[in-house]
């Protein structure tokens, strides 16, 4: 683990290479793959979060990340009454499965950490799904037609939703 010392003047010092390195230079270690850690020069409180954060913001251009909705969303949780703070776990929790999801891609691809380096570690299919062995997805049902009549509707409504669940429960 590199540990990175943030100072007050927002000067990060990498203590593994005994130099200061900027946002962009932070953005590529993470890349490579390596695993860091961000203290405070004075204190060692873990600035880690929201350095990154900052990264992500201001290097990679992250607004593109966050549509506007959410950040509205982000805004709104951001209160301590009971409902926003559960509201605000729920999210905290998605974005942790999320992330999960993401390492069983990554994983199902062929990459072994960022260093295997995407896209090289696929083969030269033009599906990297396909050339990780992953089988496609079946063909959606398609939509039936509305009817005038509203049981028929909640009928059809009810066969996908058994279909769905037997899909599932493969």
């Amino acid at each position: 683990m590199i540990t990175i010392k943030k100072y007050g003047n927002r000067r990060l010092y990498d203590s593994s290479r005994s130099r200061y390195i900027n946002l962009e230079e932070l953005a590529a270690i993470v890349r490579n793959g390596d695993e860091i850690e961000i203290v405070d020069a004075k204190t060692g409180e873990d600035l880690t979060r929201e350095v990154l954060l900052q990264v992500v913001l201001e290097v990679l251009k992250g607004a593109d990340f966050f549509p506007t909705s959410m950040l509205r969303r982000i805004i709104r949780v951001s209160g301590d009454d009971p409902v926003q703070r559960l509201l605000r776990k729920q999210m905290t929790t998605g974005l942790e499965l999320l992330h999960d999801q993401l390492d069983r891609v990554e994983k199902m691809l062929g990459a072994t950490g960022a260093k295997a380096g995407w896209p090289g570690s696929w083969t030269q299919a033009t599906n990297p799904f396909e050339a990780a062995g992953v089988p496609p997805e079946p063909e959606p049902e398609p939509e039936p037609e509305p009817s005038e009549d509203p049981a028929e509707e909640l009928d059809a409504l009810r066969a996908r939703l058994a279909a769905l669940e037997q899909r599932l429960e493969k």
